[in-house]
């Protein structure tokens, strides 16, 4: 789960400590992941002391700083894939920990559909393709080498969509979102 950004659009506040829904936003996410059908479960972070590390600690999620965080979302997803590739794991889901409302149902389809015949599964609305993703093995090398901004962008397009309804995929940048959402 990527949870290091820097929250910019969001003013000086983080996000992930944002009431939304009666409790902190960085918590939410991690309650939807089924973490107990993976083997590992990382909460890719900024800094070791988070606000929400003892929620996602105790969901399961074992915190990886990402000290180049500030160089865009691409080096969490590298740091996720590298931590993948040195577990010697068959795959890897990427999810954002400011999408609160997908559900662990819309998390299990990926899976279904991923074990079943694509070795990328991605969610969509309409034609826009974006996490949650699950990549297979072969594909954490490239992962690793995605830079600036725009992180595994290129092999998302090349996914196998696994469709949902667009407001599971609400991505919470701004206030006003928070806000429109809570």
């Amino acid at each position: 789960m990527l949870a290091a950004g820097s929250s910019r659009r969001f003013g000086d506040a983080d996000k992930l400590c944002a009431e939304f829904r009666g409790r902190p936003l960085g918590e939410h996410a991690a309650d939807a992941v089924p973490v107990e059908l993976f083997e590992r479960a990382w909460v890719i972070t900024r800094a070791p002391d988070h606000p929400c590390e003892p929620h996602w600690r105790a969901r399961r999620f074992e915190p990886l700083i990402n000290l180049r965080a500030g160089e865009g979302q691409s080096t969490s997803v590298a740091l996720a894939a590298t931590a993948a590739q040195q577990a010697d794991l068959d795959g890897l889901l990427i999810a954002l920990a400011d999408m609160p409302l997908v559900p662990p149902s819309h998390f299990e389809a990926l899976i279904e559909e991923w074990d079943a015949s694509a070795p990328i599964t991605v969610s969509a609305i309409g034609e826009a393709r974006m996490p949650p993703a699950l990549f297979a093995s072969r594909y954490f090398k490239d992962l690793a080498a995605s830079n600036g901004d725009q992180g595994a962008r290129v092999l998302v397009a090349q996914g196998e969509v696994v469709a949902c309804p667009p407001e599971w995929l609400a991505d919470i940048d701004t206030p006003e979102a928070l806000k429109a959402l809570s």
